[in-house]
């Protein structure tokens, strides 16, 4: 297993990690708890199907993301930085600047240009080597920096932790957290003002983030941990042989297998192309392949009675959620089974069979997938996540429909997000990258006005509708830029005031936001100084149009899909309604909010179980605590 490789080759190389990095850690998300055990299938449903699935001799060993920081310099602050306390986060840093070969540390450091900051991100399951991933950055309690606004950081390094009592049965000292190896290397200019600190002035200046900002320098795949009683050899090799045949990968060749027989512990599995943009149904699906022993049953058809038993359970609203994931980790010899059930009366029939379609491969889930996000809310994200994923004409037409017809912001923010995912050359959401910083998107342009910011993954503005514009009078102060206008005026005037000295410049220009936001990048302006415009100007009501940031589809989980195809809604053209508490966890990844933990769910619908320790002595060494 890679990853606990990493943990025990880390014995050689830790270095105690500073109280402060500490408690931020302790504050990430699986980092310092047990990674919880996928709940068994329900005991019913091995009943009815009398099958044997790769999930009942397996757990998932890392379902959270591993969890990465580092001490890092952000410089450019104006006036905003301050010295770094005298402790152990400043003695590290001393020594990174070092090494790097920087001279005048202490008299750097004193600087109010630049700040000591706490640095962390987390690499999800599933990610491989050269990936991005996004960045968070924040000063300590204790420091004299007031701000990090027009920052950038410097490369830091991110590293691997965990705790001296993890790595060393035999450690008898303190509960200290212990820096690894070198996973991540980070860096690039702060966005500050969005996230949970936004509401409060002094604390949305303190922390920022860099999309996209640290390169991974590992794999990081899936891990299938073997229960205590199934840890052999041989059914590591048939966990593995059974995915590889679902997925139809080649056997032999590493490059081109999803599963790996590491050794009788565990097996390493790849995210297979679509499965991508939605990784919780990979592992879903991943768990209910059923193994070989199966294949005979009674009077050899053993395979072909769960085929119809699923066949018939899938035009049931009650049972087609399940029926539909089985089938499709049956393969592509599903696609006959599910094609008739696309013409079923109710509409979570046909949206089940549709979205396993689209991950099969097979394009006749277009049109149905395209009527759910019209017409079911909380299919939303699953059908456009399915489309996103299969590269077929008919997607990308449907896509571009709803993209223009669609009036609700997640539904036309999801549209764009998963059109350029499929083909960011699309003339419908083609943009343009401007100043290096940023992307500015117009689409849509006889939909309602609004302008979309996006606080992760991407640095991205996207104008929908007609155009945008400031109203004056108006007075907004965003970093090195001023943007003013007067009661009458039908232009704007923007300067640039340099605040580490150099030449001053000033434009005129309309009052549309595109021209706006254009003449700024030309100016030097980079993305958090226009979001931070953008923000200002929504705030004191000087634009024509709503500001959303994040308007992104959420999906509600599996079980609540059950119990609404159990419900006596959902027939004809009726939105589906759904009992009980909405979970979000099951959020494909292609629309996670920014810091959201993307826990896998089990077949019936069950989150990871809380509480529900490793035992076994495989996931003792997956676990993250």
């Amino acid at each position: 297993m890679r990853h606990a490789g990493i943990h025990r080759t880390t014995q050689f190389s830790l270095i105690l990690v500073p109280a402060m990095l500490l408690a931020l850690f302790t504050l990430m998300p699986g980092c310092m708890h047990q990674t919880p055990r996928l709940q068994a299938e329900d005991e019913t449903e091995r009943d009815r199907y009398g099958v044997r699935t790769v999930g009942e001799f397996c757990t998932v060993g890392n379902a959270e993301p591993l969890a990465l920081g580092g001490i890092g310099l952000v410089g450019g602050l104006e006036g905003s930085g301050g010295e770094p306390a005298n402790d152990a986060n400043r003695t590290m840093l001393e020594d990174d600047l070092k090494k790097q070969g920087v001279r005048n540390i202490k008299e750097m450091l004193a600087s109010k240009e630049v700040a000591l900051v706490l640095v962390s991100a987390g690499i999800p399951p599933g990610t491989r080597r050269g990936e991005t991933i996004d960045v968070e950055v924040r000063l300590p309690p204790r420091s004299k920096a007031t701000g990090l606004q027009g920052g950038f950081l410097k490369e830091c390094i991110l590293y691997n932790y965990n705790f001296a009592k993890n790595l060393s049965p035999d450690y008898t000292g303190p509960r200290s957290t212990l820096r690894g190896h070198p996973v991540s290397r980070a860096e690039g200019p702060l966005l500050v003002g969005f996230g949970k600190d936004s509401s409060d002035e002094e604390g949305r200046v303190r922390s920022g983030k860099i999309w996209g900002g640290g390169r991974i320098a590992i794999d990081w795949p899936f891990t299938l941990v073997l229960n205590q009683d199934q840890q052999f050899a041989r059914v590591a090799g048939m966990v593995a042989d059974q995915i590889n045949d679902s997925f139809q990968m080649g056997k032999g060749d590493p490059g081109s297998t999803i599963a790996n027989a590491k050794n009788n512990v565990a097996v390493s599995i790849r995210v297979p192309p679509q499965y991508k943009l939605n990784m919780p149904r990979f592992l879903r699906v991943v768990r209910l392949v059923p193994t070989r022993e199966n294949d005979a049953g009674k009077g050899g058809q053993g395979r072909a009675n769960y085929q119809k038993k699923l066949a018939e359970d899938l035009v049931d609203p009650a049972r087609c959620i399940t029926a539909a994931l089985r089938l499709e980790a049956l393969g592509a010899e599903s696609i006959a089974v599910l094609k008739k059930a696309l013409l079923a009366e109710h509409p979570l029939v046909r949206f089940s069979a549709a979205e396993s379609l689209a991950y099969l491969g097979s394009p006749s889930c277009g049109e149905e997938l395209a009527r759910s996000i019209l017409e079911q809310p909380v299919l939303r994200a699953f059908s456009l996540t399915a489309m996103a994923s299969l590269d077929e004409a008919i997607c990308q037409v449907k896509l571009r429909e709803i993209l223009y017809s669609a009036t609700d912001d997640e539904t036309r923010y999801g549209a764009f997000r998963a059109l350029r995912t499929l083909d960011e050359r699309n003339d419908a959401i083609q943009g343009e990258y401007l100043n290096e910083s940023f992307w500015l998107h117009r689409v849509s342009p006889d939909s309602p006005g609004l302008v979309h910011i996006s606080t992760s993954k991407r640095a991205e503005i996207v104008l929908f509708g007609k155009l945008p514009g400031l109203k004056p009078p108006f007075s907004i102060l965003a970093g090195e830029y001023t943007v003013t206008t007067g009661e009458d005026d039908t232009r704007c005037n923007i300067s640039r005031i340099p605040l580490r000295g150099g030449k001053s410049a000033r434009k005129s220009c309309s009052l549309g936001l595109e021209e706006v936001i254009r003449t700024l990048a030309d100016m030097g302006a980079t993305y958090p100084d226009v979001t931070e415009l953008l923000r200002q100007a929504d705030q004191i009501q000087a634009l024509t149009c709503r500001v959303r940031n994040d308007a992104l589809p959420q999906a509600v989980s599996v079980y609540d899909l059950v119990k609404a195809g159990k419900g006596k809604s959902g027939k004809g053209g009726e939105a589906l309604v759904f009992e009980g508490q909405v979970d979000l966890s099951a959020t494909p990844n292609l629309y996670a909010k920014p810091g959201a933990s993307r826990r896998p769910a089990s077949p019936e619908g069950d989150l990871l179980a809380p509480g529900k320790a490793i035992k076994d002595k495989g996931a003792a060494q997956a676990k993250s605590d």
